[in-house]
C-alpha cells in the first residue's frame, strides 16, 4: 500500500510541474553568455528558485517511510 501511495504522490508532483509550466510558471534559462558553468546557481534569483525547488523535495528518510527506494549513488 505504501508503494502505491508514494507512486501517486510522485505522479501528482509531476502533474503539478507540468501544469505550472503550461501556465507559464517556470524559471527562465539564462543566456549561455551569462551562465556560470559548474555552479548550481548564477545569482540570487537562481538561489531563490533552487531553494523553492528543494523545499518541495522530500528527504531520503521521508521517501523510505513512503516505500520509495533511492537511486544508487552516482
Amino acid at each position: 500500500m505504501g508503494l502505491k501511495k508514494a507512486e501517486q504522490q510522485q505522479q501528482e508532483y509531476v502533474e503539478k510541474q507540468i501544469r505550472e509550466a503550461q501556465e507559464g510558471e517556470y524559471p527562465e534559462h539564462k543566456d549561455i553568455s551569462q551562465a556560470e558553468n559548474g555552479s548550481m546557481v548564477n545569482d540570487m534569483e537562481d538561489l531563490k528558485q533552487l531553494g523553492e525547488d528543494m523545499d518541495e523535495m522530500s528527504t531520503g528518510s521521508e521517501d523510505r517511510k513512503q516505500g520509495m527506494v533511492s537511486d544508487p549513488e552516482q
